[in-house]
């Protein structure tokens, strides 16, 4: 009668240590739709807003003047609700966003939001490239989270007045962040830039450049910044993030001779510039979208594939399954939101969705397990 008995409970047993493995692995919890190729995610403070970057394109490149920002703001039950679907309007290739973690003097408080932006890659009416680009807006908008007003704009691209140290200027941006103490990095990809798609010929290259909290706050004022620094790479930059734990800047790279294979870099902040000071995190992984550093100072990266990836070594990954099985389609520069329990909030951008090309845009609200 006892062994009936625990036999009995072998079936309950088992599906209570099933539900505790599949309650660690990620989780949707909510899907926002409608969205114009989302390409870029950003919380606001404490989560309590998200912004969402649509870079509105054609078959070719950018629509000029089309891209937008979306607005979510979270409700009392944690779901996010629509606020402003063109919350900014009037965007060409919004690639990336960042708040402002610092003051930068006066009427620039700590908080605002600084949005990347910009591409020689503009589709014009007849669905062919521009031929000419140098009138089209590269650079840097500062925008209000509450009212959505632009309070700055700077031109950094090649025609624009406004210089950064270097020989190389803005071309097609990828990525942004600031560290803690209001330092801004700003990754260029340099695409476009070798070609005729200029009114004089740019010289391009994949660069990531570090501007200093003082001579951020000059530039916004209209004065050329006096200490910004240029470190060149040899591979196309994407996302990059500031992890104050180390004090390093967080990038990846897709290097695209032959296979496209993507790696992920860290430098100090001290260290900017010093190509000797560049650590190796992995290398040799399949092309990359986006990454994140955990509570516990592990990589998250996102694959162009659709897949998440906690880096194992130098030269590989370990998949992360989820709950039910799924994979992104077409993530875009996710954000990510560490709650007090330990567990994390991912907002990952969808370009395509399931529904093909200009169809079925979306971004995904993922629980993120602490135990990674």
């Amino acid at each position: 009668m006892m062994n009936i008995f625990f036999r009995s409970l072998l079936p309950i047993a088992v599906c209570v240590s099933t539900l505790s493995f599949f309650g660690a692995r990620p989780e949707v919890l909510q899907i926002l739709s409608g969205l114009d190729r989302p390409v870029a995610a950003t919380f606001g403070p404490e989560g309590k807003t998200l912004f969402v970057a649509n870079s509105s394109r054609g078959s070719l490149g950018a629509l000029r003047g089309m891209g937008s920002l979306t607005k979510f703001d979270r409700g009392s039950d944690g779901q996010y609700k629509l606020a402003s679907k063109r919350f900014v309007i009037g965007l060409t290739a919004p690639s990336a966003m960042a708040l402002l973690p610092v003051s930068l003097g006066e009427g620039l408080p700590k908080g605002l939001l600084f949005l990347v932006s910009g591409t020689p890659l503009i589709e014009n009416e007849d669905g062919r490239l521009t031929k000419d680009a140098s009138k089209d807006f590269i650079g840097i908008s500062v925008i209000d989270p509450v009212t959505g007003k632009t309070l700055r704009k700077v031109d950094l691209g090649p025609a624009a007045a406004m210089k950064l140290r270097g020989e190389y200027s803005l071309v097609s941006p990828s990525s942004l962040d600031f560290d803690n103490q209001g330092n801004l990095y700003i990754a260029d990809t340099g695409i476009g830039g070798n070609v005729f798609m200029f009114k004089n010929r740019v010289k391009a290259q994949p660069t990531i450049y570090r501007i200093d909290h003082d001579s951020l706050a000059e530039m916004l004022n209209g004065v050329p910044p006096a200490n910004a620094q240029v470190m060149k790479v040899s591979s196309i930059p994407g996302d990059m993030r500031y992890h104050s734990a180390d004090d390093s800047i967080y990038f990846l790279a897709n290097h695209i001779v032959g296979a496209t294979q993507g790696a992920v870099f860290k430098v100090g902040s001290s260290d900017f510039q010093k190509h000797g000071s560049i650590q190796t995190i992995v290398r040799e992984l399949t092309a990359l979208s986006s990454l994140a550093i955990l509570p516990n100072g592990k990589t998250l990266l996102v694959a162009n594939s659709g897949e998440l990836h906690v880096p194992r070594g130098k030269k590989s990954s370990r998949e992360i399954r989820f709950k039910p099985e799924m994979r992104f389609s077409t993530p875009g520069r996710f954000d990510m939101l560490i709650q007090a329990d330990g567990n994390s909030l991912l907002a990952v951008p969808e370009e395509t969705g399931d529904a093909g090309a200009g169809k079925g845009q979306r971004l995904k609200i993922v629980l993120f397990p602490a135990k990674y």
